[in-house]
């Protein structure tokens, strides 16, 4: 089945944070808000999807891509920023008799696209009506919805059956429009609270809050949370200050400095620093802006020594040597034969996917797409990746570029190898530091080590 993404809306009831960010790629507990629709499609087994969008479409289209991060295949269409659904819908020119599910990209819900399409597909002849929490979750299937489009026109209006052949569903959860800072807080707190439900990313730490805890993604400096009655979220790549202190809900995104500050029930949008000895509480900050939650009133900050945007070191980039390009493409030409046979084992015991798709970082800092086979060996399942060691993108030998981390990347390592989809994060995080300092050499004789001693048991 396809998908439809509207993701067209200006954001404007959100300032001043829509100087900052268009509506999908605001983030909201670490994520663009496009990620949890993106994400709540692949889990439903969609594959193919066009994104609808308007403002920022080259900020969106770089963030997505070609979708193959969430093993989606994205197409875009450009729109008028809040453009009428059933307009839009039009100029697409789209079968009549098509079943394709349109939703909003632009809003949080809880994952729910999965049921949705299970029950619209068992009702014949009717549209099926969605609510949450007595809110319009953004959900329309077509055809039967061909005449309904109204339903997810900007701004949403509350669900209304309107005929006999209407049918409610109520799906359990919660829904979030973004169309204030009171709700943008909210979305905050509500997801990191249910962080499993909406796949927050980070290892758990705990602190002296006994009924939530925090997610800290990789490569973070954090002070020691034990005595600090705080929950929420951290991102990557983040410095924390062995003194700041954190009480209640916090969120912090990726890429900031944290000075010696306290932090009370507030949120830290990407790119922010925060300097010295100050008290935030209750407050959004983002790069130069100070939101005050409670008097929903902000102020633009033009002294960097108090707030302002970081600029933290691009890591060093990693060059992949002559001898490494020269090896692998010697393996490429010496492994062909089996790499065609893996294919063919891949189309049929999964002949609709046989190839898998992802979107990650190479050594040069730019998004590439990794080429697997499908098939359950993993050494044979990367074989394809050798190409992209011969273009001097990835090492032979290094960390996993799924984790997005700041290492070395390689085609094969002990998370691509001997990890799998269930390996915790910290687990993850913990091999790699192992692996980081070592030579190809040492990548390699290291997992010949380890891949031994798991055989000899």
């Amino acid at each position: 089945m396809q998908a439809i993404i509207f993701a067209n809306r200006s954001a404007t009831e959100l300032a001043p944070l829509n100087r900052q960010y268009c509506a999908a790629l605001l983030p909201v507990a670490n994520k663009a808000i496009i990620d949890y629709t993106l994400e709540d499609l692949a889990q439903a087994g969609i594959t193919r999807a066009k994104l609808v969008i308007a403002n920022n479409a080259a900020e969106i289209e770089s963030h997505v891509a070609n979708g193959a991060r969430w093993n989606l295949t994205i197409e875009y269409f450009l729109s008028k920023p809040e453009e009428d659904i059933e307009s839009v819908l039009k100029r697409m020119k789209l079968d009549p008799n098509q079943s394709l599910l349109v939703v909003r990209g632009d809003i949080v819900r809880t994952p729910c696209i999965r049921r949705f399409v299970e029950f619209a597909k068992q009702v014949k002849q009717a549209f099926v009506l969605a609510s949450m929490s007595d809110q319009n979750p953004g959900l329309l299937m077509l055809p039967e919805g061909r005449l309904h489009g109204h339903n997810l026109n900007w701004p949403l209006a509350s669900p209304q059956k309107d005929n006999d052949k209407t049918i409610n569903q109520v799906l359990h959860g919660m829904a979030f429009y973004l169309d204030s800072i009171d709700n943008f807080v909210a979305a905050n707190h509500y997801i990191i609270k249910h962080a499993d439900t909406f796949g927050l990313k980070g290892r758990r730490v705990d602190s002296a809050q006994k009924n939530n805890r925090l997610r800290i993604e990789h490569q973070t400096q954090h002070p020691s949370f034990a005595n600090q009655k705080t929950y929420g979220n951290i991102g990557a790549n983040t410095y924390l200050n062995n003194k700041v202190k954190c009480h209640g809900a916090i969120v912090i995104g990726q890429h900031c400095y944290i000075d010696n500050s306290e932090l009370s029930d507030s949120i830290v949008l990407p790119n922010t620093y925060i300097g010295n000895n100050l008290n935030v509480s209750n407050q959004i900050v983002s790069q130069d802006y100070i939101i005050d939650i409670a008097k929903n009133t902000w102020v633009k900050v033009n002294d960097p020594s108090l707030v302002s945007t970081c600029h933290l070191k691009v890591k060093k980039l990693t060059k992949v040597s002559f001898i490494t390009r020269l090896v692998a493409a010697l393996l490429i030409l010496l492994t062909l034969p089996i790499m065609l046979i893996s294919l063919l084992v891949a189309c049929i015991q999964r002949p609709k996917h046989p190839i898998k798709r992802v979107c990650v970082s190479n050594n040069q800092q730019q998004l590439i797409s990794l080429i697997e086979i499908a098939i359950n060996a993993p050494v044979l399942a990367k074989l394809p990746q050798l190409w992209l060691v011969v273009k001097g993108e990835l090492l032979l030998f290094g960390a996993s570029s799924l984790g997005h981390q700041h290492a070395r990347y390689g085609v094969f390592g002990p998370v691509q190898i001997l990890l799998n989809d269930t390996t915790p994060q910290e687990e993850i995080e913990l091999v790699e530091m192992e692996f980081q300092p070592l030579s190809q050499l040492g990548y390699l004789r290291r997992l010949w080590q380890i891949t031994h001693s798991i055989n000899a048991r």
